[in-house]
């Protein structure tokens, strides 16, 4: 998830790194047919023609009309052709026309479609990219159509179906809730609710504005309001008793809210739409993934059956393998925690493979000192004989000093709380830092040179508060002005609502605020040459001093560019897509490639005996001898068949061995927590949105044998289609502004080796598919929030995150249409439901973590878990109500034969994947199943299944060796003996030992 959606999230962006390129793609093979004949849909709106003898409805993001009575549904609409999203569709009374909300060719708002010949044309447009033009009610002599616009402050619109002209309608009295489902009463009146997604009360109001008065009361919570066509009567849906949306109706005195009846008993009533019969006599509505009519009077609900057949043609590229660095290859290190370019543009530090590397430019690295994991932000001293760096548990973070020439290190500050992001003066007289006290604001100090090391609060003079957004390497780091009379910080950006802003705070001066600034900039650096940043993943350059810029923004060259830092003359080291690139004042640049290379270690052979295997392929366990060579298994015999020759000897004495597990959506943003995650079992871990660098360096440090973990699948950037800033980890992207971004960012990440990138916004399913076509291109699988648009799957989009999340489609869980489209186009489900179930049991109990067996030492502090245990009550309701439905999304995708993975969403527990486990049996599967999910399955959505997923000969030696049957009680997962990753048993006791000291 974004981290910005929560407090917590927020408290734990780190800096971040990536693995080796994949294969070169492979070439496509050809066009492919995806045929799916369904009777079911996902929230499905739709609308009863004014004669009641058609209806309209959405499926798959097209409109299809159907016979009242029932039969084949015709398509109305075509998504793949338009690259479109076609939604909630509403009716014109004279039958001519249909309005819907929908987003056609990367244009979004409401759109008018000639039911004869077919023809769209557009009718409004969105100029807020958070906003909504939705719930579209026409007026009864058809001129206008009302409907809602969403955004910071809902209000309701007119819209003049002639002209398309827009006009606002004023309604005094509102709730201060959110605006919804507007209706026409007849008689010229209009109602609407006012609430959340939970319903509200119904107000109408005349049709010019003015005063409210309110049919229902607060309790009622009703949603999509409907009047019976002689306006005596109101029909909407409403919670009942045990929490289900169900239909009622309620008779309409004019004076005061009356008492409503309840029409149905469904397990899953789609919050759409409901509908009148011309006659009066019945009700048309969505459950259960079908159309139904009940009548009014009572009775039993008929199910409107329905048959809709899908055809669409896509390119077939087989996406390229996962590849992992193997034991005993030697292999380039392209990941970082920071990388840094000398003031007078002769050296290059970087921190990488656990060791401070010092490089002349073009020369050999040269390993400096050792570092801990944790190391970050480089920022050399202007003598260039001392490199700072910051280093430490999250919430204590120091900063050091270490001696170029010699390795010699010594701690520069040591204040309570945390100390990062270091920027020596240009004169070398002070040094800046940013720090975060134990309570209180984050705040810019300044010490003098001959003052450090800084020992307390009043050694450092504070120059003012900063919010720090991005702490990963230098994205948004202070910069001091060349002449040492300022430091230039940044506010706003993502997360925020506000842009991105700067100020240059001032030693015994006030604050200078920035008035021409660049848009969105990170890593901005400010030397004699002017303000040099990124943007679009791009190099720019302007003229600056303290009062902004100084001319307007040119573009240095057409290169990709990420992770800039500069020399005092202006020179720019950054990654390109080529490696390390430096720019020189004239414009020249020079490719470095990647300097640094290693090998990891091979492991010694080593024979497990008396195994009972658990193969992970959906086979019964068997008594093994599993041989591994070289980090592989080479052979599996009967117990007791195998010689030992040179090989260490394990004996398992009969325990059980399940594939070593994975989780396939995680946050890396506490790297200490890596070997905890390996401690409990998962051998190999994907990152959905961490920092890119530092992620790609995590892995090679724990390939190359300093780091203890499991093996890291990172993801790039998180695409963000309706957000225009970028961040360390994020990338928003604005097609119109700079066509070419897509391109250069997803190069980026293919030149860090990232496995795949994640789509993480609703909506722009135009620019969605472009990210997925240049991702496959280079060798990449593509995975988001949202896969069942039909672009995407044209487009070809590999898997899906969280079972039924996408906004507000899909959110009561998937039905057989998004299932079989799944199925067919080979879409795996990552269904994350310990995400909501994790955080609801939390809430309820915020001792669970304490009784959890096993997790001792790797608990998370309580903070950490801080907005889960002080959910409010509604939020718990929710988040019970996601786990619910993902685990129904979860059954009904493993009875249809779509591959499942697991994932976890839960960065702050290393145990998620056991919960995880455990919700998987809960949502139905077997224990058997449950297991190949988190092995097999996953490892067929990494694009492993080659290497890893099962104990098989040629396979990766990962293996989970347990003290008892996991098959009898899923639980026993957590039941560890030994954990065994690329051939190598892992030292538990060390890791557990270890892990007081990484908080």
């Amino acid at each position: 998830m974004r981290p910005s959606r929560h407090p917590a999230f927020l408290a734990a962006i780190l800096a971040a790194c990536a693995p080796l390129p994949s294969a070169p793609p492979p070439a496509p093979a050809g066009p492919e047919t995806l045929s799916i004949t369904v009777h079911e849909g996902t929230t499905l709106g739709f609308d009863l023609s004014p004669d009641g003898r058609t209806i309209v409805f959405d499926l798959l993001g097209q409109l299809w009309t159907l016979p009242a009575s029932g039969g084949e549904a015709r398509p109305l609409t075509d998504a793949v052709r338009d690259t479109a999203e076609d939604l909630d569709p509403s009716w014109s009374p004279d039958g001519g026309a249909i309005a819907f909300r929908g987003e056609r060719n990367g244009r979004a708002g409401l759109w008018l479609v000639d039911v004869a010949s077919g023809t769209v044309r557009q009718a409004t447009q969105l100029d807020d990219p958070d906003g909504l033009h939705s719930a579209v009610a026409w007026r009864p002599d058809g001129r206008e159509v009302l409907f809602v616009r969403k955004g910071a402050h809902d209000a309701l619109a007119l819209l003049d179906a002639t002209t398309l002209a827009v006009r606002a309608l004023p309604v005094e009295g509102m709730r201060e809730k959110d605006l919804r489902d507007p209706a026409w009463v007849p008689g010229g009146r209009i109602a609407f609710v006012t609430g959340d997604d939970e319903g509200g009360p119904v107000g109408t109001a005349d049709a010019a504005g003015g005063p409210v008065t309110w049919l229902t009361t607060d309790s009622t919570r009703a949603l999509a309001p409907a009047f019976a066509p002689d306006g005596r009567r109101i029909a909407f849906l409403a919670r009942d008793p045990d929490g289900r949306l169900q239909a009622w109706v309620q008779e309409m005195p004019a004076s005061a809210p009356g008492v409503a009846r309840r029409l149905t008993d469904h397990a899953d009533l789609t919050p759409t739409r409901i509908r009148w019969t011309p006659d009066g006599t019945a009700l048309v509505y969505a459950a259960d993934g079908g159309l139904w009519r009940v009548p009014v009077a009572g009775g039993v609900p008929a199910r409107i059956p329905f048959t809709a057949r899908l055809a669409i043609t896509r390119p077939r590229r087989p996406p390229a393998p996962a590849r992992f660095p193997a034991p005993g290859v030697p292999q380039e290190a392209r990941g970082f925690a920071d990388l840094e370019l000398s003031p007078d543009a002769s050296r290059i530090a970087l921190l990488a493979l656990g060791k401070l590397w010092v490089m002349p430019v073009g020369g050999a690295p040269r390993a400096v000192a050792d570092v801990p994991l944790s190391a970050r932000h480089l920022a050399w001293r202007p003598d260039g004989l001392e490199l700072a760096w910051t280093a430490g548990p999250w919430d204590r973070e120091d900063v050091f000093g270490t001696d170029v020439a010699s390795g010699a290190t010594r701690q520069l500050t040591s204040l309570p709380g945390r100390e990062m992001l270091p920027a020596w003066a240009p004169d070398g007289r002070h040094l800046a830092f940013v720090y975060a006290p134990p309570s209180g604001r984050t705040q810019l100090r300044v010490a003098e040179a001959t003052a450090l090391p800084v020992a307390d609060t009043g050694a450092a003079r504070g120059l003012g508060p900063v919010p720090v957004q991005w702490t990963a390497p230098d994205a948004m780091a202070p910069q001091w002005s060349p002449a040492s009379d300022g430091i230039l910080t940044l506010a706003g950006g993502f997360g925020s609502p506000t842009p991105p802003a700067g100020r240059v705070l001032r030693v015994g001066a006030p604050p200078l605020r920035i008035t021409r600034f660049p848009d969105s900039p990170i890593f901005f650096r400010w030397t004699d040459g002017g303000l040099t940043w990124v943007r679009h993943d791009r190099l720019w350059r302007a003229p600056f001093d303290s009062t902004g810029l100084l001319g307007e923004p040119v573009p240095l060259g057409e290169s990709a560019a990420l992770y800039a830092s500069a020399a005092r003359d202006g020179t720019v080291l950054f990654v390109s897509a080529a490696g390390l690139t430096l720019r020189t004042p004239d414009g020249a640049e020079r490719q470095l490639g990647w300097p640094l290379r290693f090998t990891p270690p091979p492991p010694p052979p080593l024979l497990i005996r008396n195994l009972r295997v658990i193969a992970g392929d959906g086979s019964a366990p068997a008594l093994r001898d599993v041989l591994v060579e070289g980090g592989r298994i080479t052979r599996i015999g009967a117990a007791g068949s195998l010689p030992a020759g040179q090989a260490e000897v394990l004996d398992a004495a009969g325990r059980t061995a399940i594939p070593g597990l994975m989780d396939l959506h995680a946050h890396v943003y506490l790297p200490v927590l890596l070997p905890a995650y390996l401690y409990f079992g998962v051998t190999t871990l994907r990152d959905q949105g961490s920092t890119l660098a530092s992620l790609a360096g995590w892995n090679e440090a724990i390939a190359a044998g300093p780091t203890e973990g499991p093996r890291v699948a990172y993801g790039g950037f998180q695409y963000y289609t309706d957000w225009a800033f970028d961040g360390d980890q994020e990338r928003g992207i604005e097609p119109e502004a700079d066509p070419g971004h897509v391109r250069r960012s997803v190069a980026l990440a293919a030149a860090f080796g990232a496995q795949h990138v994640k789509t993480r916004t609703f909506r722009r399913w135009d620019i969605n598919a472009r990210i997925v076509t240049e991702a496959h291109r280079l060798g990449m699988r593509v995975t988001g929030h949202c896969a069942h648009q039909l672009p995407l799957v044209v487009a070809g989009i590999d898997a899906q995150e969280h079972a039924g999340f996408c906004n507000q489609r899909g959110g009561n869980g998937l039905y057989d249409d998004v299932v079989q489209l799944y199925r067919v186009a080979g879409i795996g489900v990552v269904p994350t439901i310990t995400y909501g179930a994790f955080a609801a049991r939390v809430s309820a109990d915020s001792t669970l973590l304490d009784r959890d067996p096993g997790l001792g030492p790797f608990a998370p502090p309580r903070e950490d878990l801080g907005w889960m245990i002080e959910m409010p009550e509604s939020l718990r309701r929710r988040a019970e109500g996601w786990a619910d439905v993902a685990r129904r999304t979860t059954a009904r995708a493993h009875r249809s034969g779509v591959t499942l993975g697991v994932g976890t969403d839960t960065w702050q527990v290393p145990t998620a994947v056991h919960y995880e486990l455990e919700e998987l049996v809960a949502a139905g599967l077997t224990p058997l199943e449950a297991i190949g999910a988190a092995t097999a399955g996953s490892a067929r959505i990494l694009g492993a299944e080659a290497e890893l997923g099962t104990i098989a000969a040629g396979k990766r030696a990962d293996l989970v060796i347990l003290d008892a049957d996991p098959l009898a009680d899923i639980r026993n997962t957590r039941r560890i003996w030994r954990v065994v990753k690329d051939g190598r048993v892992v030292d538990r006791a060390a890791i557990a030992a270890a892990a007081g000291s990484w908080r």
